[in-house]
């Protein structure tokens, strides 16, 4: 293992490249970020929403799961999820000095139905995980259901902190739909440490951007595709198997 290899991995060399990415390319990181919020930030307002209601009124819980599935996966599997993929492989161009502005509609049609089967099968994980939480912790009062509330816990930080892996399979490898899933999950429980640093990084950074509105629009959305971009080059690298041409070559 090269210590060249060993520096990509680091998780303060991924930011610092990150952070200057974004800077040498503003106008295009400005417009990745606001596409993503677009998207994304509805999405996430919804589901949250829904949780609070499901919370607050007390309602039947398989009205919860009803609305989770019939609003939150067909979303992320027709609409969030082909677009963030295309939004990464579009930052990749960017980052590679290789962006046209057609490359936003060659992403997304080029990956467009391996994401969205992606993203149906592992969104409708994560909720349906969601939905067992809110019946463990909130609904039913058996001590055993407790148990497996946290146990659920668990397993729903795991698919959320390993899907950061997820569009790089897609974007940079020919994987069936299987293989994208469980490449992702074998690589984050290879390389799980840098995997939550850079997990813990976007939520920190998130948290504080949401404080200042502009920068939550503008900026990170590009700072989460560079992100993911710099961490997946940069964990593929201790592997005998190239995933794609090294950034700025």
């Amino acid at each position: 293992m090269t210590a060249a290899g060993t520096k990509e991995r680091n998780l303060f060399v991924i930011i610092k490249q990150t952070v200057v990415d974004i800077y040498n390319h503003l106008s295009y990181s400005m417009l990745i970020s606001v596409l993503w919020s677009f998207v994304f930030i509805p999405f996430a307002g919804t589901i949250f929403n829904a949780l609070l209601t499901a919370l607050e009124t007390q309602d039947h819980p398989l009205n919860l799961l009803f609305f989770l599935g019939i609003i939150g996966v067909p979303y992320a599997a027709f609409i969030l999820g082909p677009v963030l993929t295309a939004l990464y492989y579009q930052m990749n161009q960017v980052i590679n000095k290789e962006a046209e502005f057609k490359g936003l509609w060659v992403g997304f049609r080029k990956h467009y139905w391996q994401a969205a089967g992606v993203y149906a099968i592992y969104t409708g994980v994560l909720l349906f995980c969601l939905f067992d939480l809110v019946i463990c912790f909130f609904v039913l009062e058996q001590f055993t259901l407790k148990i497996l509330g946290f146990f659920l816990f668990y397993l729903f930080l795991f698919l959320l902190v390993a899907s950061l892996y997820l569009p790089g399979f897609i974007v940079f490898q020919r994987n069936t739909l299987k293989k994208v899933i469980k490449k992702t999950l074998i690589l984050f429980m290879d390389n799980t440490l840098v995997t939550i640093g850079a997990f813990l990084t976007l939520l920190l950074v998130g948290v504080a951007f949401a404080f200042l509105a502009p920068l939550l629009l503008f900026f990170y959305g590009s700072f989460l595709q560079v992100l993911l971009i710099r961490l997946f080059h940069g964990v593929m690298a201790k592997y005998p198997d190239p995933v794609a041409p090294a950034l700025g070559e």
